[in-house]
C-alpha cells in the first residue's frame, strides 16, 4: 500500500474525484478503482496508520454486507 499511496494522494490533491468502480481511473499504470476497493475489502487486516490514511483521502472499510470485488489483473494486462 505504501508504494501505491503516493499517487492516489497527488490525484486527490490534485482536486480529483476518486473512482467509484474498478477501470475508471488508471495513474501510472494502476487501477485506482480496483486499488480502493482491495483497501476496503482489507481494511481489518492494515494497520490504524494505513487506515487513517485512507480516511484521509475519503476511503472507509465497506458497509457490512457490501459487495466490493477487487479487480485481480494479470502484468500483461497492465
Amino acid at each position: 500500500m505504501a508504494t501505491l499511496l503516493p499517487a492516489r494522494l497527488a490525484h486527490v490533491t490534485a482536486d480529483g474525484s476518486l473512482p467509484a468502480a474498478a477501470g475508471e481511473l488508471v495513474v501510472q499504470g494502476e487501477d485506482l478503482g480496483a486499488w480502493i476497493g482491495a483497501q476496503r475489502v482489507g481494511w481489518d487486516k492494515l494497520m490504524p496508520a494505513q487506515q487513517y490514511l485512507l480516511e484521509t483521502l475519503g476511503i472507509e472499510p465497506a458497509a457490512e454486507g457490501e459487495a466490493v470485488v477487487p479487480v485481480r489483473r494479470s502484468q500483461h494486462e497492465r
